[in-house]
């Protein structure tokens, strides 16, 4: 079976602690000329569908590899760890509560699946059984499984052939459509305070009307007027608008500050999105009024 030449890695450790090292430092003891990848590791702290995201944008974009990704708050307990053999070629190692999913469908989807028997692979990495942690199975299992498969071993060394539709699916961000309303709901606010929705546009932006109002369910009843543009540098300083971002989804953004912070959106909200009709334009407040331009310019890292 022919070896990967690198691995990626993504987890929610963060860069203290020495967490991401030490599951490194693992893979180089078992395969010392693979190279690694990092995608993330400041992925928000247990956030398995935000995690999930990620992933499956970047692993398409190289060749096949072998993609080790751990966000884990239910480690030690009755989840398994698992391998996925996407149809592409590549191997997903992690645990088996929606994480990796999506990136196996976005790799071609998943054409074999096997639960890692602990013991069997602590053996074939030649390490201790006993030395297993009930709290860092990204250094004891994942990695260690990444790392043999990078070499060309085959999971059946170590894993129990399972169905793969029995893999636990991702949670399904909000998407609906009500008349001439859409809710759309926040998938990722970038560093820049620009608000993702869970709504796939295609480049022609035919999916939005020229004009929308827009409103955060749950955060403030005051809706605000929108414009569809095709890049930032269309809007006005202060306006806020509706775009198609670079993964293809329907993005909020407000030229020169966050729109994340304007709108007092976070993650997991809800937008609803309606067309702007005739005789609405008083009663709607624009992005682009005075108000706006009182506000600061802000870091959209703490949006």
């Amino acid at each position: 079976m022919p070896s990967h030449s690198y691995i990626t890695f993504l987890s929610d450790f963060g860069w203290k602690g020495g967490y991401v090292a030490a599951c490194e430092a693992v893979v180089a003891a078992i395969t010392p000329i693979t190279r690694m990848l990092h995608i993330s590791h400041v992925v928000e702290l247990g956030d398995i569908r935000g995690g999930g995201l990620v992933l499956s944008r970047v692993a398409p974009l190289g060749p096949p590899a072998v993609h080790l990704a751990v966000v884990d708050p239910g480690v030690g307990t009755l989840r398994h760890a698992v391998v996925v053999h996407a149809a592409r070629g590549d191997y997903l190692v992690g645990p088996d509560n929606g994480l990796i999913t999506p990136a196996v469908a976005a790799l071609g989807g998943a054409t074999a699946a096997w639960h890692i028997d602990t013991p069997s692979l602590r053996t074939q990495a030649g390490l201790s059984a006993d030395e297993t942690s009930h709290t860092f199975h990204g250094r004891d299992i994942f990695a260690p499984a990444a790392a043999l498969l990078a070499t060309g071993l085959a999971p059946a060394a170590f894993g129990r052939p399972i169905d793969p539709a029995a893999l636990v699916a991702a949670k399904q961000p909000i998407l609906e459509t009500d008349g001439e309303a859409t809710r759309a709901e926040i998938i990722e606010i970038d560093r820049f305070g620009n608000v993702s929705l869970a709504l796939q546009l295609t480049a022609s932006l035919d999916e939005i009307p020229s004009r929308v109002t827009v409103l955060v369910e749950g955060e403030s009843d005051e809706a605000w007027t929108c414009r569809r543009v095709n890049t930032f540098g269309e809007l006005k300083p202060g306006e806020l608008g509706v775009l198609r971002d670079s993964w293809g989804h329907a993005c909020l953004a407000l030229y020169g500050a966050s729109a994340a912070q304007f709108l007092g959106a976070r993650g997991r909200a809800v937008v609803r999105m309606v067309p702007l009709a005739d005789g609405l334009e008083g009663r709607v407040a624009a992005a682009a009024s005075s108000d706006q331009t009182d506000r600061p310019g802000v870091d959209a890292e703490g949006a």
